[in-house]
């Protein structure tokens, strides 16, 4: 059954760019509507008025699953800080995951 309400929060992983190669981390992502997405893309800010990464990630994850730490604001810093590109594709894993949801095997 097609249920209106979606739940609060969706798993979706997402490939980190290592220097060893992709590494994969499941986010636990909260779930946004238009509305609530549109003030989140309009939150973000442009040049030196845009919110850092972190700042906007921190609204975006919930929890992630297969990292060695516990998620919290320092260490979600830590992987940004570590791996420059992770923050693009956190936000791309995110818009996957709301956007497309779980595909099914073909």
């Amino acid at each position: 059954m097609f249920v209106l309400q979606p739940k609060p929060t969706f798993k979706q992983p997402v490939a980190i760019p290592t220097t060893d190669g992709d590494a994969t981390v499941t986010f636990v992502f909260k779930h946004k509507g238009r509305k609530a997405l549109k003030a989140f893309f309009d939150s973000l800010g442009d040049g030196e008025t845009a919110r850092t990464d972190l700042d906007a990630l921190q609204e975006l994850v919930e929890g992630w699953e297969g990292v060695d730490v516990p998620f919290d604001a320092a260490a979600l810093d830590m992987l940004l800080d570590n791996y420059p590109s992770a923050a693009r594709a956190i936000f791309e894993g995110y818009n996957k995951g709301l956007f497309e949801g779980r595909q099914k095997n073909s």
